[in-house]
């Protein structure tokens, strides 16, 4: 059995297009908001210190015209992120992300993945309230994935499982209370390239694939921001 995947440049060309739109309108808004030097205005000032938790969630059920058929889908995220602002409005740090998805239907599927590695995010306004912001990261996604197929009169099974690379493009805004409190909620991209090993069930073959995964999530969290950074 093989499973074929969207090629990279077809996942490039639509989740990249629905990014740049989300910056475009982004940007229309933040030509409204008044921008100031002064460094004690932002809470994103230098040397400050911030680390975050931030989370999503999906479900969707599908119906194939008038039939039965159901595909129900669960999806959800934990993201982990510290860091420190080496200049103002201007943050530096890793995280770690873990993503979970599973479907229930004809096709039974669950993935998961691991992602560790830098970020760079850049607060595009000083203002005290809050600020749009953008983020990039790279770094090293691990990447498993089991599917069953439930139309035989056999079950037929086939786990993947790897290591690779992988992008992760953010924007957002986050809200401030009192100087210490930081709520955001965005949009995240989310790119891997991983090679895996597939073994399929009950034949015992064993075969290698470079597969290439999308996908774009609504992101919420919330943020500490500290002058010192406490063990």
């Amino acid at each position: 059995m093989q499973i074929n995947f969207p090629s990279v440049p077809y996942l490039l060309k639509s989740h990249f297009c629905f990014v740049l739109l989300l910056f475009a309108i982004f940007g229309i808004q933040a030509q409204s908001i008044s921008v100031t030097s002064d460094s004690l205005n932002t809470p994103f000032r230098e040397g400050r210190w911030l680390t975050g938790l931030s989370g999503s969630i999906s479900s969707n059920t599908n119906t194939v015209g008038t039939s039965e058929t159901k595909t129900i889908t669960n999806e959800f995220g934990l993201n982990l992120s510290t860091g420190k602002f080496i200049k103002d409005r201007w943050l530096l740090g890793g995280k770690i992300n873990t993503d979970r998805a599973s479907s229930a239907g004809t096709v039974d599927r669950t993935t998961e993945s691991l992602f560790i590695g830098p970020f760079v995010s850049h607060y595009l306004s000083s203002n005290t309230r809050g600020s749009l912001f953008t983020t990039l990261s790279t770094g090293y996604v691990r990447y498993r994935e089991e599917t069953q197929l439930n139309t035989l009169q056999a079950a037929n099974e086939l786990s993947s499982e790897g290591g690779g690379f992988g992008g992760l493009v953010g924007l957002g805004y986050s809200y401030v209370i009192q100087d210490k409190i930081a709520f955001d909620i965005g949009f995240n991209l989310n790119l891997f390239w991983v090679g895996v090993d597939q073994e399929e069930l009950p034949s015992g073959t064993i075969s290698s694939q470079n597969i290439a995964i999308s996908n774009i999530a609504f992101t919420f969290g919330f943020n500490v921001i500290l002058d010192d950074f406490f063990f």
